[in-house]
C-alpha cells in the first residue's frame, strides 16, 4: 500500500521511530537499511515510473 509506505518514510523523517516502523508494517516491509535520502530516491523511483 503506497500510502502506508509514504506515511512509514515521512513518520522515519521526523525522527518518530516507533510510529514509522508500524506504517512499515502497515505496508508489508520493514525499515531499510538506508539513508533518508536513499529512501527517498528509492521511493520516487517504486511510484514515480510505475
Amino acid at each position: 500500500m503506497a500510502s502506508a509506505r509514504i506515511h512509514a518514510y515521512l513518520h522515519r523523517k521526523e525522527g518518530d521511530i516507533w510510529n514509522a516502523d508500524y506504517w512499515y508494517a502497515k505496508a508489508g516491509e520493514k525499515r531499510p537499511q538506508l539513508s533518508l535520502d536513499q529512501e527517498w530516491e528509492e521511493l520516487v523511483q517504486r511510484f514515480l515510473t510505475s
